[in-house]
């Protein structure tokens, strides 16, 4: 008989395959209509059921790591009011602002969220924020310091924190049919770049082009990535073999970040809630899908803080995600080891 977990990942190997056919067809629609409607009720679930969890910084003394995480918390919104700031200057005012800051203090979040939940002792953890400020000062000078950053919060997000999440969990529970999915996973992520043939939707019009604008970047920096031209014009974007190849798996990776979320309720319980937020979550949503239907650009500088907030809310458990990736593969080997050691 089969286990929740095994049904889960059979689940989700349907929902990848699915989401690989739809992203090969019509890639921009596929993402712009998940990123507006998926996108926003995943983020307050998640926010929800992260706060339950107290963001994965657990305490380890009473009081003392409770108020690690508030400080932790505070950086987070500092960081989201920056950033708020950047896009209003650059979509509302148009103005130019340099986004030096706010790189520089999604980084900080990232590397601190290690900090607060790895290292026990206060000292070490200030003095670990410190070195890594002045790291982040060093680092700001270089051209990767946009580019990877860029990286962190949008593909890294939806691709290699949920590719770890699925090999965790198949490590975790020594699970044959998590590998599988693993293995689906990356078998649809790979397909893109292997079996590349031109459009086979409608070529991406006028409202395509007039609303995906604020991700041009994404593909941009992924056609360069992986050496497939310099991504700096539109016509590479969103009309060369390149530009698809490319915005196919940005539509994948999203569109099933987002199903795999969904699909998990009966594993991660994130639907067990108070009447009352599930409600608000809800409301929230409606409200969000009436300002995408209004207007697609309104709808993202609306719901910008809660993409960016649950992104980094999340960073606390990515990093405990790789670490327990790295105890479930030592737990592997090191009855190995010993049996070697016995026999040497």
């Amino acid at each position: 008989m089969k286990s929740t977990a095994d049904r889960v990942n059979y689940l989700n190997v349907g929902l990848m395959i699915v989401s690989c056919l739809v992203a090969y067809a019509v890639p921009f629609e596929l993402f712009l209509f998940s990123y507006a409607v998926l996108g926003p009720l995943h983020y307050l679930t998640e926010i929800s059921w992260l706060h339950d969890r107290s963001y994965f910084i657990k305490p380890v003394q009473a009081g003392r790591r409770v108020s690690i995480a508030w400080y932790w918390l505070a950086l987070v919104g500092v960081t989201l009011a920056v950033m708020l700031y950047g896009l209003l200057a650059e979509k509302m005012l148009m103005l130019k602002v340099s986004p030096m800051w706010e790189i520089g203090l999604v980084y900080l979040v990232f590397m601190t969220a290690a900090l607060f939940v790895f290292v026990k002792n206060k000292a070490a953890a200030t003095a670990g924020v410190i070195v890594t400020a002045l790291f982040l000062v060093l680092f700001s000078g270089s051209p990767y310091f946009g580019l990877i950053a860029l990286f962190l919060v949008t593909i890294v997000h939806v691709f290699v924190f949920t590719a770890a999440f699925i090999l965790f969990g198949a490590l975790k529970s020594r699970s044959l049919s998590g590998i599988l999915s693993l293995l689906v996973f990356a078998l649809c992520a790979a397909s893109f770049f292997v079996v590349a043939p031109d459009a086979l939707g409608p070529a991406a019009g006028g409202f395509v082009r007039s609303n995906y604008g604020s991700f041009q970047a994404l593909n941009g920096a992924l056609i360069k990535f992986f050496h497939l031209g310099p991504g700096t014009s539109l016509s590479e974007i969103y009309e060369s073999s390149a530009g698809l190849m490319v915005m196919r798996l940005i539509a994948f990776a999203y569109t099933y970040h987002y199903l795999n979320w969904f699909s998990k309720t009966s594993i991660i319980k994130w639907h067990e809630v108070p009447k009352g937020r599930t409600v608000l979550i809800l409301a929230l949503w409606v409200c969000s899908l009436a300002l995408y239907a209004r207007s697609y650009e309104l709808g993202f500088i609306a719901l910008y803080f809660l993409s960016v907030l649950h992104v980094m809310l999340e960073f606390p458990l990515n990093h405990q995600s790789f670490a327990g990736i790295g105890k479930e593969l030592y737990a592997m080997v090191r009855p190995m080891r010993a049996f070697v050691t016995a026999k040497s």
